[in-house]
């Protein structure tokens, strides 16, 4: 039988071993999945692999429930999207999906708002002890590890992708997204975690929200998420390990964030709703 995927090293299209449940070409490269519950399709040389800290410092922050209010967000707008309402099944892809908080947390809420829905998902990293920790955590998604600017994945695959606080470059989700699907994009909006970044940039000034959107896709709809919460010292650390600037915070930055007090630091995304021109 046939399978959405692609073999990663010939690129031909994979077939599922009715009996094994293992994938081959018809060149014979054969795929099993592995004892840990996830599908190795192949590494790049040098992955963006979070530390042991780094992934603690995720879980502890996801697990606090901050970005509760995200994934309620996101589960709201696919289920009252009208490409969705009709329909019986949904597959979706997540993008460097990390350990999978988002796909777990988001079905958990759909399926109590559309319990009629199957939804099929398939979670992508390049980091195979994000992966590992995303299978362990939950065997329902199907889980990748694989070069993510070539995904072992045949075009027109899946009717949603999320690609959630990510840069949106390339044209590997486009492709891999149905005629009528929906690409889900959430970025961090420009007041994204604003106290603790003053903390490193001490002429921090806001910036207009960029819509410059690749060519092959058409925005739907727009969204801006804003909340405040309160955080301690330790999980604004976290949350600053979370960023791509956290390389700017040297030892006197983190010391005086982790002994600081934040009341109503703010938690700013923008939700972009695409599909396929």
């Amino acid at each position: 039988m046939k399978s959405i995927y692609l073999c990663p090293t010939c690129q031909s299209g994979l077939m599922e071993h009715q009996e094994s449940k293992g994938l081959h070409c018809e060149n014979k490269h054969h795929f099993d999945k592995n004892e840990q519950g996830y599908w190795l399709f192949g590494q790049v040389k040098k992955p963006k692999v979070d530390s042991r800290a780094v992934m603690r410092a995720k879980r502890y922050v996801l697990e606090s429930g901050i970005y509760v209010p995200l994934a309620e967000k996101l589960a709201e707008i696919i289920a009252q999207l009208p490409q969705f309402s009709t329909k019986e099944s949904l597959s979706q892809l997540d993008y460097d999906c990390g350990e999978g908080y988002f796909l777990r947390t988001v079905k958990a809420i759909l399926t109590e708002q559309l319990p009629e829905l199957s939804i099929e998902q398939t979670g992508v990293s390049e980091a195979e002890n994000a992966i590992f920790a995303a299978a362990k955590a939950q065997a329902g998604p199907t889980y990748i590890v694989s070069n993510l600017k070539h995904l072992p994945i045949i075009d027109e695959s899946f009717d949603l992708v999320t690609l959630i606080d990510k840069q949106l470059k390339g044209k590997e989700l486009s492709r891999v997204l149905k005629q009528q699907g929906i690409l889900l994009h959430v970025a961090a909006g420009p007041r994204h975690l604003w106290q603790i970044r003053e903390f490193i940039y001490p002429e921090l000034s806001e910036k207009p929200i960029s819509t410059n959107l690749p060519k092959e896709l058409e925005l739907l709809q727009s969204e801006r998420l804003s909340i405040n919460v309160n955080v301690s010292g330790e999980q604004a650390i976290a949350l600053l390990e979370m960023t791509p600037y956290a390389w700017r915070a040297n030892d006197n930055v983190r010391h005086n964030i982790q002994h600081a007090k934040f009341d109503t630091l703010e938690i700013d995304f923008v939700i972009n709703v695409m599909t396929r021109k």
